[in-house]
């Protein structure tokens, strides 16, 4: 209560003040969450839109039995193939990423071998987590192409992978040396940390690709899918 003339007129004063508090000058920002307060499904970005393999292509820089593959958009799904047969390649993000995490949904009839390469280079360099749904492949195994070749095997991967499911997956590669961890449906199957010799030679950045690997290892009609693509910087 204000008591009164003087009184009033400072009171009417102090409400001008407090409604609209930006009256008396003072701003406050509402762009959005600060940093504090932004959650983990703020930071993710989607790369893959459902509808088009725009922000994508085939890479052309690796040896030109890789240089080949049909990639299509199918049902929300980006769907590889060989084409023609025995020749598969390598579908890249356009853009490069150094330290991120990836999440996707996988689909992998059998037999069929693929893959997720990370930090891929003009040459094709990079750090694969294989997805070889084949007999005497493996599920989260880690492969550098063109360079050091298996750094680190992982024949238990295939126990929580069914053929022709659709499989959640996580990736994480931080660091250089790189540590990369590979989740599968909630399960952690594999947490690799390279030394300076497993990784010599590869690029310390690069796209994100996936696999449609060469080879005998496919039956026609035999598909490797991928959506709800997104990745989270670090």
């Amino acid at each position: 209560m204000c008591l009164g003339s003087h009184s009033s007129t400072v009171c009417r004063l102090l409400g001008l003040c407090l409604i609209p508090l930006f009256a008396c000058g003072v701003q406050e920002s509402f762009e959005g969450p600060d940093r504090e307060t932004r959650t983990e499904e703020d930071e993710f970005v989607s790369i893959f839109d459902g509808q088009t393999l725009k922000g994508w292509r085939r890479h052309d820089g690796v040896p030109e039995d890789n240089i080949g593959g049909l990639w299509k958009v199918i049902n929300g799904a980006i769907e590889g193939d060989q084409d023609p047969p025995g020749r598969g390649g390598l579908l890249i993000t356009t853009n490069k990423y150094r330290d991120f995490m990836l999440q996707l949904e996988v689909n992998i009839d059998y037999p069929v071998d693929s893959g997720i390469f990370l930090r891929v280079g003009e040459t094709g360099k990079s750090h694969q987590v294989t997805l070889d749904n084949r007999e005497g492949g493996s599920i989260g195994s880690i492969y550098l192409p063109w360079t050091q070749g298996m750094v680190k095997e992982n024949l238990d991967g295939d126990r929580h992978f069914e053929s022709s499911q659709w499989h959640d997956v996580e990736i994480h590669i931080q660091g250089e040396p790189a540590r990369i961890q590979f989740h599968l449906n909630g399960h952690l199957v594999t947490d690799f940390r390279h030394s300076e010799e497993t990784t010599r030679g590869n690029p310390t950045d690069g796209h994100i690709a996936l696999q449609v690997h060469p080879g005998g290892d496919w039956i026609e009609g035999n598909k490797a899918r991928f959506r709800n693509i997104r990745v989270k910087e670090f």
